[in-house]
């Protein structure tokens, strides 16, 4: 089975969401390398992954659609059909693997992942945009 997802052409409802979700993805980033308790650098560090994630999601089309066709391949219900939604399901495990692992990773270390998982996403994006013409 093949996991299949229609990636539309970006609309200015999904660009101007998935803008402000890696504007607060960057915010939430500059406020975690502020931060010193491990409750709230790990949960802040969390939600910055996924805004990064979630705005990538967005300039692609229906970003639940998009997600469950990154999960059913992530979690072995399919094989990823293009090479996007294969870069996408890496893309989760490493954010799954971050969440998984903030506390045992020194913080640094979790720093430095949140917030190249959060460049990550913003190359994705100016690439996205450059093939729409945004």
């Amino acid at each position: 089975m093949q996991s299949s997802v229609n990636l539309l052409l970006i609309d200015e409802y999904r660009l101007n969401w998935s803008l402000r979700y890696l504007r607060e993805a960057k915010v939430d980033y500059e406020c975690l390398k502020l931060l010193t308790g491990e409750e709230a650098y790990v949960s802040l560090g969390s939600t910055a992954v996924r805004k990064a994630q979630t705005a990538v999601l967005y300039a692609l089309g229906e970003p639940s659609s998009v997600y469950n066709a990154i999960v059913t391949v992530v979690d072995g219900g399919a094989e990823a059909d293009n090479s996007l939604i294969n870069a996408l399901a890496s893309m989760e495990r490493c954010i799954r693997s971050i969440i998984d692992n903030a506390r045992t990773f020194p913080r640094e270390m979790f720093i430095r992942l949140v917030g190249e998982q959060i460049s990550i996403a913003e190359k994705l994006l100016e690439k996205i945009f450059e093939v729409y013409g945004r």
